[in-house]
């Protein structure tokens, strides 16, 4: 299942890592865009993950809110999502790509200057990336193709939530 989404999500991921790859994490500015893009996409979904993954995804966006704030801007803390009716196959296509965003956090960290807030990017999620790898492909390896089309969809929907917020701060892949 991994290989599939990731084979269908390809286009995906580079439009979105083109795109933020522009901002400069060393200009508070470009940074704050950065947390804000993350924090817009990840409220959007909120509520439409995996019940296993609400404590590491609230977690995900408490941080952003921090750093938010020790930066400067005006958002509140946010509260624990209100749970969305979901398809549960899309969700693991929308926990695919939101875990998925954490493998750069450490790289990433590392260019943000020292005195910059960091929590989100040093978050460190209870479910690990091999062990959401472990539970995707036991919980998806008996499926058919219309259950993997779901999946996929999920992840495209995650994909198309960063989309919206990075054209909402007028950044566009090249």
């Amino acid at each position: 299942m991994r290989r599939i989404l990731r084979d269908a999500t390809r286009g995906d991921h580079r439009s979105i890592d083109q795109a933020i790859s522009t901002l400069d994490f060393t200009d508070r500015a470009s940074y704050r865009m950065f947390l804000a893009i993350h924090h817009a996409a990840l409220s959007h979904l909120a509520g439409r993950w995996r019940a296993q993954d609400q404590a590491d995804f609230s977690g995900l966006l408490h941080c952003l809110a921090e750093d938010l704030r020790a930066l400067g801007s005006l958002v509140g803390f946010p509260g624990t999502p209100e749970r969305q009716r979901a398809d549960s196959l899309r969700q693991w296509g929308i926990a695919y790509v939101i875990r998925g965003s954490r493998l750069g956090g450490a790289v990433l960290r590392q260019r943000v200057p020292a005195g910059y807030p960091t929590a989100y990017l040093a978050h460190v999620p209870a479910i690990t990336w091999p062990e959401f790898l472990n539970q995707l492909e036991h919980g998806t390896q008996a499926m058919n193709r219309q259950a993997h089309a779901q999946i996929i969809r999920g992840a495209k929907q995650a994909f198309e939530a960063f989309a919206a917020a990075t054209a909402a701060f007028g950044l566009r892949p090249e």
